[in-house]
Parts: structure tokens; C-alpha cells; sequence
């Protein structure tokens, strides 16, 4: 005689809801991973207040009798939000002075001291596309966009490694930072001087895009809870 197991039926029941809910919670995570870029700091407006400061390589000139001018450098400081995140692009102003161009090298790093220094990553180099026009807006986009940790104090330095370029860059006083985030002041140096603050006014003339990593926790309890409601419903 063929005895049927009444259990049987249950069990391949609750075996396709463990599979299901499985696929429910992959997408959850997956979901939560693919966050949108969004805008955490843009100060590019030009506002009621402006002051720059000077960027030049080591071979940079100033004035009527060409006086040297080598080597000026600028950073600022941001602190991060609550969550993790990704830096996608890195947008600020420029005045082109003496009609020649050079790359800017752009580098992040951490630190309580100007210009940070520890765990340094560089953001990439750009170009202005010519001298024309004078006042411009430069972006860098990383090769490999940088994990920015939550709550931490950030540094990005301006450099122009070689050539005879110089510039000036931006400062405004119209943020619109992240409720979560906050934007330091600038900071530029010279060869035969420390670092100095623009500490009144003015602060950085960016705009920064990051991707969010949002915690996959509250995915996996939203799965764990369909799985409890699938079951009360059997």
C-alpha cells in the first residue's frame, strides 16, 4: 500500500517561500545599493561675496618685469554626513591669469591639519580647454570614484605640478550644503610662507557629487517581515 506524507505538501509550500522570499531580499539589497547621485555641497554660485586665491606651477610669473611667482597651492576643507558615500565629480571655479594653462592636480586626503596628508588619493588632473575665456568652471571625475566615510574631516589640495601656469581660485558666499554635511574654509601657501585661512566670508566656489551607500539593514528586515506576513497567510 502507498502511504502519502500529508507533511509533503507543506514542506515544498514553505521551501518556494524560502525561495521566493530569497529573491525578494537579493533585490532589496541590490536596490538599496543602487542609489542616485546627488549633490552634497554647491557653492558655484557667485553670491554677494567673492575672493580668490592663487594656484601656480614652478615656473609661474607675475607683474610688468615677470617676477617669479612658482609654486602657490590652495586646499579646503569638508566634513561628511552620516553615511558612507562615493565622491563621482568634483566642480569648481577658476580666473586663468597670464594667458597660459597647465593641469591642476586635485588630491584627497584625510587629517586635522591643513592640507591633511594622511591616506592620500589623487582625484585626477584637468586642463582648462584654452585661455578663453577667463573666468572658468573645471570638473574632475575620478577614474575610480574615492569611498568617503562617514562623518570625516576631508581634505582637497590644489596643486599645478609643472609648467608656468597661473591661476586664481574662486571663493563665494552662497553654499547650499547637505543638512548632514559642512564646508571648510580655503587655505593657500606660498614657498617661503605656511598656510594662511581665508577665515571670514567667502568659503570654496565647488560643487560635489557623491553616491550614498545606504545601510542594506533595513532591506533584510523588510524581507525577514514578508516572510513572517507569508507565513501567517498559509
Amino acid at each position: 500500500m502507498l502511504v502519502m506524507n500529508a507533511s509533503f505538501p507543506r514542506i515544498h509550500t514553505m521551501k518556494t517561500t524560502i525561495v521566493r522570499l530569497t529573491r525578494v531580499i537579493t533585490l532589496l539589497i541590490a536596490t538599496s545599493f543602487a542609489s542616485e547621485a546627488a549633490v552634497s555641497i554647491n557653492n558655484l554660485g557667485v553670491g554677494t561675496q567673492s575672493s580668490s586665491q592663487s594656484l601656480s606651477g614652478p615656473l609661474a610669473t607675475s607683474g610688468f618685469f615677470g617676477n617669479p611667482f612658482p609654486d602657490r597651492q590652495v586646499a579646503f576643507s569638508f566634513t561628511t554626513g552620516n553615511s558612507q558615500s562615493y565622491l563621482n565629480n568634483l566642480e569648481f571655479a577658476i580666473a586663468i591669469g597670464g594667458g597660459t594653462i597647465a593641469p591642476i592636480l586635485a588630491t584627497l586626503s584625510t587629517g586635522t591639519l591643513v592640507p591633511g596628508g594622511l591616506n592620500p588619493i589623487t582625484l585626477g588632473t584637468v586642463t582648462p580647454a584654452s585661455s578663453s575665456p577667463i573666468n572658468q568652471i573645471l570638473s574632475i571625475i575620478p577614474a575610480n570614484a574615492p569611498l568617503l566615510e562617514a562623518n570625516t574631516l576631508y581634505w582637497i589640495h590644489y596643486t599645478v605640478p609643472a609648467g608656468n601656469a597661473l591661476y586664481s581660485i574662486a571663493n563665494s558666499n552662497a553654499p547650499i550644503v547637505d543638512p548632514e554635511w559642512t564646508l571648510g574654509t580655503s587655505w593657500s601657501s606660498t614657498p617661503i610662507s605656511p598656510w594662511s585661512e581665508l577665515s571670514s566670508g567667502p568659503v570654496p566656489r565647488i560643487r560635489m557629487t557623491v553616491t550614498p551607500i545606504p545601510e542594506p539593514v533595513t532591506s533584510l528586515l523588510g524581507g525577514i517581515g514578508f516572510l513572517l506576513l507569508l507565513r501567517r497567510q498559509r
